[in-house]
């Protein structure tokens, strides 16, 4: 009993490692579950003092779907961002969601959570490392896109400029050699070959896979 309770130990440390190491290589530090953080004058923070009374902290939702809630420091529920992925950066709070694709900057004010979509020239400007591939281009007949492999790390951002969800999706290849992140629509591709970004390997009308022919 002890050896399979000190296994599964082994296990969890294995997996939390690994989903650590996987975020460290994004450019920017997530905030994690059980951070605290604070807004005042339009400008988030993460650095919170220890005898301050007022901020927010966030819990890791329960189901698939582990979309970010935030608390008041008084345990009451105070927004949730419907991203699994956020992130400081000069002042910003900006979320990114699995399900739509897409970033998004937050602002908060009298209990009210507003969200702002970036576009694609601010994506541009955070992670400039990689190319910026859009849902719109892929062909409506057969939902491919040949695109040209340069680097040895081709790092791509799927980006949705549609106003369909991708809860679920994934990226899955049988002869190319790719690199996944927590984040849904992040790729690094290592060698050239077919990708295809689809809910469980369905091609349905509800849910049609997206294929990259990387030349």
């Amino acid at each position: 009993m002890n050896k399979i309770f000190f296994s599964l130990l082994i296990l969890c440390g294995l997996t939390l490692g690994a989903h650590a190491a996987d975020f460290a290589k994004i450019k920017y530090k997530n905030i994690k579950e059980n951070d605290k953080i604070k807004i005042e004058n339009d400008v988030w923070t993460d650095n919170i003092k220890r005898r301050e009374a007022e901020y927010l902290i966030k819990i890791i939702s329960d189901g698939s779907g582990s979309y970010s809630e935030f608390y008041n420091s008084d345990g009451s529920f105070a927004f949730t961002t419907g991203c699994q992925y956020e992130f400081i950066k000069n002042g910003d709070l900006i979320g990114y969601s699995n399900q739509d694709l897409k970033f998004y900057d937050f602002t908060y004010a009298n209990g009210e959570l507003s969200r702002r979509e970036l576009s694609e020239e601010e994506i541009h400007t955070l992670f400039p490392d990689y190319e910026i591939i859009k849902i719109s281009e892929f062909t409506e007949t057969t939902n491919s896109l040949k695109v040209k492999k340069e680097k040895l790390n081709y790092k791509i951002i799927l980006l949705n400029d549609t106003d369909r969800n991708f809860y679920h999706y994934g990226f899955t290849t049988g002869n190319s050699k790719i690199e996944k992140y927590p984040l849904s629509g992040f790729l690094n591709i290592k060698k050239r070959g077919m990708i295809q970004f689809s809910h469980f390997g369905d091609n349905t009308k509800d849910n049609p896979w997206y294929v990259l022919l990387v030349r």
